[in-house]
């Protein structure tokens, strides 16, 4: 995601004002990933939400004043629907919306494991999550020691979002999901959706279910995913090319394709965020939430959107398939046909992708 130049603590302050912002496979497993890409089903490319953390940033945490108030949260309690009374023998029917919490000052800053226990009100597994979150920042920053780690949480809902800030050698504004859209609704798991400098992107909250009530304005973002490749990573480099530019490359066995995490990502299970062919080169990228085209493109955009910018396209088994030349082309995965719930890009002459 592009960079911008406001000051992104502004937005932490005025969070109420809504400013803020594998291992290796046996081919036989890499090829049944790519049956199910093709045929619709969630799981070869699941897109999971981490997000870059500008490095050389602004430092959000670093600038804030003093660490946690000591004052309990204050807790916003939408008023209950009012109780609907049916004639006997029918039941009274009382609805009710989970609570946002909103702690005080700057919010709660987590710079060990124990200090997620001042999350009052939010769940274990979000505890846990902050927790490692912290370990992470900490273990990132260790290159700058005079820089402050830490994650501050300013917002929590039960609902299954939370926003604050993250701080290592740079820092950003960051929102947490429970889950996303590709991801097995039976087991969701608390991560990374989104981080950003200043404003959120619209299309990636409405991806992420996060609506703008809790997170703040949002704005459409134009984005450096394509037309040849994201993140400092090309469609034909070499594994050393991407280790070098800060990606991890998890090689297969002799003959098969591998996988990679992109730079600035946190690895995920069962997931890639690309292939490379049997001669180590890449052939594909996958985007994650918050990735957008040049042409304002990315997870949660509509069909109609998806068309307009790429009129050229054709509607492939599910996919919007874009050619741009030379066997390279964007494939936007459109879930019941109406949302982006896949974005890859990829080089479509290579088996890898097949």
């Amino acid at each position: 995601m592009p960079e911008h130049t406001n000051d992104p603590i502004h937005d932490l302050e005025n969070f109420g004002t809504g400013g803020l912002t594998v291992n290796p496979m046996e081919p036989a497993l890499v090829r049944r990933l790519g049956d199910r890409r093709r045929n619709r089903r969630r799981g070869a490319i699941a897109v999971a939400a981490s997000v870059v953390a500008i490095a050389g940033a602004v430092t959000p945490i670093a600038l804030l004043s003093g660490n946690d108030s000591g004052q309990p949260p204050i807790t916003h309690t939408p008023s209950p629907s009012p109780t609907v009374t049916h004639t006997p023998p029918s039941p009274t029917v009382t609805t009710t919306t989970p609570a946002d919490i909103t702690y005080p000052g700057n919010g709660i800053e987590v710079v060990t494991a124990a200090d997620a226990a001042k999350l009052t009100g939010t769940s274990q597994e979000f505890r846990d999550f902050i927790a490692t979150q912290a370990q992470k920042a900490a273990t990132e920053g260790a290159s700058c020691p005079g820089a402050a780690h830490a994650v501050t949480v300013k917002k929590y809902s039960a609902a299954g979002y939370a926003l604050g800030a993250v701080n290592a050698c740079g820092g950003y504004i960051a929102l947490w999901v429970l889950g996303d859209p590709n991801q097995d609704p039976a087991a969701p798991q608390w991560q990374e959706g989104m981080g950003v400098q200043d404003e959120w992107d619209c299309d990636t909250l409405s991806y992420l279910g996060v609506p703008t009530s809790f997170a703040g304005d949002c704005i459409d973002e134009a984005g450096a995913f394509g037309p040849t490749g994201t993140n400092d990573i090309d469609l034909g480099m070499t594994a050393a090319e991407v280790e070098a530019a800060g990606g991890t490359v998890q090689e297969g066995p002799p003959g098969s394709c591998s996988t990679m995490v992109l730079p600035y990502y946190s690895p995920r299970a069962d997931s890639t965020d690309g292939y490379l062919d049997p001669d180590h080169k890449v052939v594909m990228i996958a985007a994650r939430p918050g990735a957008k085209t040049p042409e304002r493109i990315g997870l949660g955009s509509s069909k109609a959107k998806v068309e307009q910018a790429y009129p050229g396209g054709q509607l492939q088994n599910g996919y919007w398939v874009v050619s741009l030349g030379h066997g390279t082309e964007y494939e936007f995965g459109l879930d019941g046909g109406n949302t982006v719930t896949e974005m890859l890009l990829e080089d479509s002459t290579q088996p890898c992708t097949q």
